[in-house]
């Protein structure tokens, strides 16, 4: 199975200000993305467990989101979500998620995956990645060998922005079941930054966002947001207290007009 279709009545719990929440369809689409995957591996996740009794993790190493700022979703739309498996190379897979009404896509999701465990237990800085009970077949192989290659070149993609927010890890809040400091939440916190670096001007809102992923925190951590942005191109970057970085985020945020409430 490579593709899954399911379907939602949007409200209030699945929107933002403008349209979809952007936190919602990427808990719904690794949802999705995770469903293939499982089947691939002929287990659920929580049977996961490599040759050696660890336990394994899927993990984000990259996501790319797109939203229809023209024609966004309201409220009460029926909503189906497409999902596809595009590439894989064990330990990695390249899933993509699509909304759309009415026939018509308005936004999407893109993840890339790969599997991990903790190679220093309770510790979320040293992992390793793991592949050994995966045995579908590859496909599309060099989609993947191409974005590995722009994750890598994204360490040192420059950002010049201006620190726009301090943010202290909480484990309760941030923290998923794998107990890491859970994928979206990366997007959250840069969210968080990129409005407050931008309050006082018109309102701006993603409708293109890559990211990568390069670290994990522990609960107590600081993570710093700095922001730089020039007119509609937008980059974020998170980092740890000593200045590693930990995401980078490259968006196109055009003005938006919101509805009166």
């Amino acid at each position: 199975m490579k593709t899954l279709t399911t379907s939602v009545t949007l409200g209030l719990p699945q929107l933002d200000i403008y349209t979809l929440s952007e936190d919602w369809a990427l808990a719904a689409a690794l949802e999705q993305v995770w469903i293939l995957l499982a089947h691939s591996m002929g287990r659920k996740p929580s049977d996961w467990i490599d040759s050696k009794g660890d336990r394994m993790y899927g993990a984000v190493m990259a996501l790319e989101t797109w939203f229809d700022l023209d024609d966004p979703f309201r409220e009460d739309d029926e909503v189906t979500i497409d999902t596809e498996l595009l590439s894989i190379r064990k330990p990695h897979a390249w899933g993509e998620v699509r909304f759309s009404t009415a026939g018509k896509d308005k936004g999407s999701v893109r993840i890339l995956t790969s599997f991990i465990k903790r190679r220093v237990a309770g510790s979320n800085k040293r992992f390793s990645k793991v592949r050994d009970i995966w045995t579908a077949d590859d496909f599309n192989g060099d989609v993947i060998d191409d974005l590995l290659i722009k994750h890598h070149e994204a360490k040192s993609i420059a950002c010049n922005g201006k620190p726009a927010m301090d943010y202290e890890v909480n484990r309760i809040q941030d923290f998923n079941t794998a107990d890491f400091l859970y994928f979206k939440n990366f997007v959250r916190i840069s969210k968080a930054a990129e409005w407050r670096q931008n309050r006082e001007d018109p309102t701006r809102l993603n409708s293109h966002r890559f990211c990568y992923y390069f670290g994990n925190v522990e609960d107590g951590e600081t993570m710093r947001a700095l922001v730089e942005r020039h007119e509609d191109r937008l980059t974020t970057e998170l980092t740890d207290v000593d200045g590693r970085r930990l995401f980078l985020s490259q968006a196109t945020a055009p003005v938006v007009t919101l509805a009166a409430r």
